[in-house]
């Protein structure tokens, strides 16, 4: 079984390479992951899809964009039983590489007009490598950090890959304003686009280079342990062991399955209750891009305004996460949903207006201070439901359904709700309304895990099957 109590509050608060390596490598993947998102809505509705109403176009940039988020439950799988079973740093390296590479292609990939419907195909085939590699990553950053902190700062230090993810969206988005700004709209649509994107080889290198001294945790050391003590081998449990089973057998002896059998609540719950951060942030970070340019409204101020909200969040993510440690994970998240159900229908009266100042406090209200509190107290929430040996997998499947469904779509969704609705901003309204009462309901209903006993100790030790090869 696992031993995370005395251990683990002996650990330091602080790790710098531990916290560097995770908060670097999310920033790189994020980095790669958010270009995509701003692409999809100034370049690829006209490079990719040029033959479509310009909406209508959008709608099927989105549609390549959303293909990344349904390969990400397959990612979180896949990673997560690599993760629970052969060690927490190997997926970190991989997920970076994998991402890294799929995005440096993006930057060297033809247009429509140079090699027809291939083009989108290969878009659409890159963009779910990227999304494969993001279902491992931003789990694998947050298990790392759990499993190396002290109990009463997890809600702390696992809010530190989302400053990655800000820091991320804060490079890629000053990326596209820097070269809009700098170049002409043709010189952009036709080669200045790519910059952004070949900027990621390098970003990769150096993440690699700092994850590849990252140290294992010590609760998946000790689970290890634990399966040597017990007397399992690594010729029984071994890659060549499991090779040889029959692939249903395989299946059913999967951390994916053990999540499921074990913790059928918890994983709803995970589902569930990040609805309102994953659609907030999709639709107020990057279909309002769409939004402005749809209303025929610059879009200077949206992105500029992104831009510095993103610099927001490398604060008010980890106050919120510090705040979960004071309080519960439950009153924070449920707070943030509340603050973006209310804000929902006044933000995009504010983008009518067109007013700069107005903008970037509704920037600031909807992301800053809504989506990041339920960001910023979740991660801690998620760990601490499940023991260690299927932690990873757990949360990668769960935590990336629920991305696929309230987040992934989210873009696609709302701007075939600007069609639906005949241009009237109404159905996204409702849309974001019906995210934030998910995530209130869903966590209401849920147990509060701030100083609550590792699940390990509550329930029965788990089955040797499940224990990590040694």
């Amino acid at each position: 079984m696992t031993h995370t109590g005395s251990s683990a509050t002996r650990r330091p608060v602080f790790q710098p390479k531990v916290a560097l390596a995770a908060v670097f490598g999310t920033t790189v993947e994020w980095y790669d992951f958010a270009l995509y998102g701003t692409a999809a809505a100034l370049v690829f509705n006209k490079i990719y899809f040029p033959d479509s109403d310009p909406l209508v176009g959008t709608v099927l940039a989105y549609g390549t964009f959303a293909i990344g988020f349904l390969a990400r439950p397959l990612g979180g799988a896949y990673f997560g039983e690599r993760g629970d079973t052969r060690g927490r740093k190997g997926v970190l390296v991989a997920t970076l590489l994998i991402m890294g590479l799929a995005t440096t292609a993006i930057g060297l990939l033809p247009t429509h007009a140079q090699i027809g419907v291939a083009a989108p195909v290969l878009l659409t085939l890159l963009r779910f490598v990227q999304g494969f590699a993001a279902g491992g990553e931003k789990t694998g950053a947050l298990i790392i950090l759990f499993e190396n902190a002290p109990p009463k700062w997890r809600g702390l230090l696992t809010s530190l890959p989302a400053i990655g993810t800000g820091t991320g969206t804060l490079l890629s988005t000053g990326a596209f304003a820097l070269t809009t700004g700098l170049l002409s709209e043709d010189a952009f649509l036709a080669w200045g686009w790519r910059i952004p994107f070949l900027l990621s080889a390098g970003l990769t290198f150096f993440g690699l280079w700092v994850r590849r001294s990252l140290p294992e945790t010590a609760e998946f050391q000790q689970v290890r342990q634990d399966a040597q003590q017990a007397g399992q081998s690594a010729a029984k449990s071994g890659p060549s062991a499991a090779s040889g089973r029959p692939l249903r057998q395989r299946i059913a002896e999967s951390r994916c399955v053990a999540a499921w059998r074990r913790y059928p609540k918890e994983m709803l719950i995970v589902i569930g209750a990040g609805a309102a951060e994953n659609a907030g942030y999709y639709v107020f970070g990057t279909f309002s891009v769409t939004y402005a340019e749809d209303r025929g409204l610059p879009t200077a101020a949206l992105l500029s305004g992104i831009s510095l909200v993103a610099a927001v969040k490398l604060v008010t993510v980890p106050a919120f996460g510090a705040l979960s440690d004071r309080v519960g994970r439950r009153p924070v998240s449920i707070g943030g949903a509340l603050v973006l159900l209310a804000a929902a229908w006044p933000f995009f009266t504010v983008i009518d207006g067109g007013h700069t100042w107005a903008i970037w406090l509704a920037l600031f209200l909807t992301l800053g201070i809504g989506q990041s509190a339920v960001l910023g107290s979740q991660p801690a929430f998620f760990a601490e439901l499940f023991d260690t040996t299927v932690r990873f997998s757990a949360v990668g499947i769960a935590n990336n359904i629920g991305t696929v469904l309230t987040g992934g779509l989210a873009p696609m969704l709302a701007s075939a709700l600007l069609l639906w609705f005949d241009h009237s901003v109404t159905g996204v309204v409702v849309f974001i309304a019906l995210m934030s009462a998910l995530t209130v309901a869903t966590v209401a209903l849920a147990r509060e895990t701030r100083g609550a006993a590792d699940p390990a100790e509550e329930t029965a030790a788990p089955e040797q099957n499940l224990q990590a090869a040694p």
